[in-house]
């Protein structure tokens, strides 16, 4: 069963990661689909994302995504962001 959903992802990077899966000649709805089915399919959810197999090419890819560490801390993110955005 396929289902329409909607997700936040910031623009720079779903732009790069379409241009990517085009280049590839992959789907990227396909792409995004089995990264959820691996995630998704144990238990351990972090240990799957830490030791998620990423190539170099999507590694950097998330330079605009961040840190995606599990182990933040959202007042320190959020002190960080305001911080950076307006000179704080």
């Amino acid at each position: 069963m396929t289902t329409k959903d909607t997700l936040h992802i910031n623009g720079v990077l779903l732009e790069e990661a379409a241009v990517y899966a085009s280049r590839k000649g992959v789907d990227l709805s396909s792409v995004v689909e089995n990264f959820l089915s691996k995630w998704v399919s144990d238990n351990s959810v972090w240990d799957k994302i830490d030791n998620f197999p990423v190539s170099d090419e999507v590694r950097s890819l998330t330079r605009h995504a961040g840190s995606l560490t599990h182990n933040l801390d959202p007042e320190e993110e959020r002190d960080g962001y305001f911080s950076e955005k307006y000179g704080l």
